[in-house]
């Protein structure tokens, strides 16, 4: 088990202020009933969602964590910037708390285990957690050499901010309530499902040294990261969604970019028809 990034655990004030803000984010959901109702508002949460979620799926898990593809060092900081604005920490933080995910997968080790803790401590509980708010960023070195992700780890309420002024300046303050502040509580929430629900409640067609599962309800509200099972089969690939009906729409984004040349190398599962392989990768071999 890894041991804790700091001998002191006592919470940051900058902590103390992201626990206000996700609370006040939470109870501030409640404003939808009272503040003016409008389509454009509706379609500014759907969007900020999709669009948010599309940067934490494409960005922050499969190209920040997994290293899934290459792109050129501005689309890497598109991919940081719009993922800060999601309310999920920076990108360093993030990968790096994901990495341990992976290598301690349902350890005690891991972060944010239902197997281990629980239901509650794998959803929310990890991060209200203060040992979570430093990490080691030992296993993100190839990350933490770029300067501007540094400044967006630093600064990562920035683009938080950005993000929401841009949803008052749409729609004013319905704008705000919908698309800056219901829309990252839900985001925020279907992420964590991946956690907590990702490896309790599926099928499991890879016999993997965890309980990961595919779940094709959370992959239609993540985007295709509920096959689960599949990336914890084969972590590095960019593709999720396997078979033709596990729906992958961040993967076929991807292989859009790929095709327009935003993106190259994007590693792809092969061999991955044979499910029940007698060890967890037998049957998956990566090209690029």
């Amino acid at each position: 088990m890894p041991e804790s990034s700091t001998a002191d655990h006592s919470r940051t004030h900058t902590a103390y202020v992201s626990l206000g803000l996700l609370g006040a984010m939470h109870a501030a959901c409640l404003l939808v009933f009272v503040v003016p109702f409008s389509a454009t508002v509706v379609w500014l949460a759907v969007g900020g969602y999709l669009l948010r979620m599309w940067a934490i799926t494409a960005g922050y898990h499969r190209y920040f964590s997994h290293r899934s593809f290459k792109t050129s060092r501005a689309f890497q900081f598109v991919l940081a910037v719009i993922g800060t604005s999601a309310m999920e920490n920076g990108p360093l933080w993030w990968a790096s708390w994901h990495r341990n995910h992976h290598r301690w997968s349902d350890q005690p080790g891991d972060p944010h285990s239902p197997l281990q803790r629980g239901f509650w401590h794998a959803h929310m509980g990890w991060i209200l957690d203060s040992t979570s708010d430093q990490p080691d960023l030992s296993n993100v070195a190839d990350l933490s050499r770029y300067p501007e992700l540094r400044f967006l780890e630093r600064h990562k309420w920035w683009p938080l901010v950005g993000y929401a002024a841009l949803c008052y300046w749409i729609g004013g303050v319905s704008g705000l309530v919908w698309g800056g502040v219901l829309s990252s509580v839900v985001l925020l929430h279907a992420t964590a499902l991946i956690n907590s629900l990702g490896h309790r409640w599926g099928t499991r067609p890879y016999p993997t040294p965890d309980g990961s599962r595919n779940n094709a309800v959370l992959a239609a509200l993540t985007l295709g990261e509920g096959w689960h099972n599949n990336h914890h089969h084969a972590m590095y690939c960019a593709r999720q969604g396997f078979r033709w009906w596990e729906i992958d729409l961040t993967y076929y984004s991807l292989r859009l970019l790929a095709a327009v040349g935003v993106i190259w190398e994007v590693r792809e599962p092969t061999g991955h028809r044979r499910p029940y392989s007698a060890a967890p990768d037998a049957s998956i071999t990566i090209h690029v």
